[in-house]
């Protein structure tokens, strides 16, 4: 008996203890939930860190704690604007977001999910409604009895449907539809100003590792972050980043700050109150609602030998650094394989990235042999060397933003 027969990999383990958990849970406790189906190795939470990477659905909710995607989605509100061809066929195309509420396993595989949700219409019929292709585009198909329901409620093109996710393991869900003429736009607005600097805070921490965001993978974080608890969602994710935010959209795949790009009208964004609500405490204190029983999706997830169960030394450093567990997600999610270096070792060589940021402020240059050492530092480390600016010196205040895609196939 080989070990991919004697022992789950560790994926498996992450996805059914995240899974069967309503609450987010610690790395520390994710080893203990690990230990619980498979001997861990002094390799052990490097492995976990790997095979988080691996599962769309593990999100990070907060600085080494996560929680199931479908989980986070429960009490959820979303907004999706309607189309005269929607109403009239009895259909709404989906973008990533909302193609991420009603498929949260989708972005696993990449693979056509076939369940078939249970929608109920406030005011109407409760019906039944499955994953479709429509205009080249991914949609979910609802039928005459959502047409009639619009029909009867003197819905139109260019109102709104709000999206209430009741159980996303479950798939169900709640539409209401919301008539342009009652739009509250002054807290949209706000909703929008919100989301737009929550996503640049989400882009900025991950450019460590990456030019670009997948749009999914930055869907799965604000999802993550409790954003769309509060009871008025913002408009379409494209818009809002395109219109209020300083990102980006790369190649149609993914978002990046461009610091050199304006915001369509910055008296919008920045002449509001509402920009200086504080994005890190409210929106990461997110409360679980009860999600109700259902399978976990643990078992779809191969247990065989995987890249997953590879024990590369770690050291012993088990320490809460947020910083240092920072560096160990980026450096596992780009070196499976590799070595990472020791708690105290990446301390020292931040602060000599640091201080030859510092140098380079205050003298105008480097010396070619600091400016390589800069360079091989803020590899290294998964450090951009701007972000270092921040840190009590001079800075700039705003990041970047552009174009929004519509999400076909």
């Amino acid at each position: 008996m080989n070990k991919s027969e004697r022992y789950p990999s560790y994926a498996a383990c992450i996805a059914r203890a995240l899974s069967g958990s309503r609450q987010p849970l610690s790395v520390d406790s994710l080893l203990a939930e690990v230990a619980n189906d498979r001997p861990l190795g002094k390799g052990a939470r490097s492995a976990v860190y790997r095979a988080i990477q691996k599962l769309f659905q593990a999100v990070p909710v907060s600085p080494g704690h996560y929680g199931w995607l479908s989980h986070l989605l429960s009490g959820a509100v979303f907004r999706h604007p309607l189309t005269s061809e929607e109403t009239r066929r009895g259909y709404l195309l989906l973008d990533e977001l909302e193609h991420t509420v009603f498929f949260p396993q989708f972005f696993q595989h990449y693979r056509p999910d076939d369940r078939v949700l249970t929608i109920e219409l406030f005011g109407g019929p409760t019906i039944r409604a499955e994953a479709a292709i429509e205009r080249k585009t991914w949609s979910l198909r609802l039928g005459q009895e959502f047409a009639d329901w619009i029909d009867e409620l003197g819905g139109q093109n260019r109102d709104d449907i709000q999206i209430i996710v009741k159980d996303a393991l479950r798939g169900c869900y709640e539409l209401r539809l919301k008539l342009r003429e009652i739009r509250d736009e002054r807290a949209i607005e706000q909703r929008n100003i919100q989301m737009a600097l929550l996503a640049e805070e989400l882009v900025a921490e991950d450019r460590r590792t990456r030019s670009a965001i997948p749009t999914w993978e930055l869907v799965a974080r604000l999802i993550g972050r409790g954003f769309f608890a509060d009871p008025i969602p913002p408009d379409d994710l494209h818009y809002v980043l395109h219109e209020y935010s300083m990102l980006r959209l790369s190649d149609g795949i993914g978002y990046q700050l461009d610091t050199g790009a304006p915001v369509r009208d910055m008296t919008r964004r920045f002449g509001s109150a509402s920009a200086q609500v504080p994005l890190s405490g409210s929106f990461t204190e997110w409360q679980y609602r009860d999600s109700g029983p259902g399978l976990s999706p643990y078992d779809q997830i191969e247990s065989g030998d995987s890249m997953l169960d590879y024990e590369g030394d770690l050291g012993e450093e088990d320490g809460a650094c947020p910083a240092y567990e920072q560096y160990l997600a980026d450096f596992y999610a780009s070196r499976p394989f590799a070595e990472p270096l020791e708690h105290e070792d990446f301390h020292l060589l931040e602060a000599e990235l640091e201080m030859l940021v510092q140098l380079e402020q205050e003298f105008g240059r480097l010396l070619p042999e600091q400016s390589r050492r800069k360079n091989e530092l803020a590899q290294r480390l998964f450090i951009d060397p701007d972000t270092l600016l921040d840190m009590g010196w001079d800075a700039p205040d705003d990041p970047g933003a552009e174009e929004p895609p519509f999400w076909e196939n």
